[in-house]
């Protein structure tokens, strides 16, 4: 009867382990469906903080340059790292004014690759014109510099104004 006994216990064991391993995978199923569900609102989250960190960059970076007594270029001082100077454009918004300007301007500020959560942020220098009544009086509005992720959300940055966009979804 021992064998017997024991031929049981073992029945019982591997019944219980393959219940467990059921609801392992059950549990990880319903985890993975609510991540990838929630996956694009996190995203454009986050991106929404990246944003506001870059729009209060350019803020503080504006305060300095009113501090310094409006040079031509601000000098920031990092805790942990070097001194960075930045050119700055007459209203004293961050405009480095070469090639490569957008790109450079995220480096400078952000002090971060252009990527975010192992996406890669695309950058887009557009130089916008409207023109007014009958295509007269072309009213030159300025550089914008557009930071965007491949999933579509997207912030500007206007280099004449400062301003800094919401994140948009396009």
């Amino acid at each position: 009867m021992s064998n017997q006994a024991e031929l049981n216990s073992r029945e019982k064991t591997l019944g219980e382990n393959v219940v467990i391993i059921v609801l392992i995978a059950i549990l990880m199923s319903s985890f993975l469906y609510y991540f990838f569900k929630q996956e694009q609102q996190l995203t454009t989250v986050g991106f929404d903080a990246m944003a506001r960190k870059f729009s209060s960059s350019v803020m503080g970076i504006r305060a300095q340059w009113y501090m310094d007594g409006q040079p031509d270029e601000v000098i920031i001082k990092e805790n942990h790292q070097s001194t960075v100077v930045l050119k700055v454009n007459k209203n004293g918004w961050v405009d480095l004014g070469n090639e490569h300007n957008c790109q450079k301007i995220w480096l400078a500020i952000m002090a971060t690759e252009l990527s975010f959560m192992n996406q890669p942020i695309a950058v887009l220098s557009i130089n916008s014109a409207t023109k007014g009544e009958g295509n007269k009086n072309t009213r030159y509005v300025g550089n914008v510099c557009r930071y965007s992720l491949p999933s579509g959300e997207s912030f500007d940055y206007q280099l004449e104004t400062g301003t800094v966009s919401e994140v948009t979804i396009r």
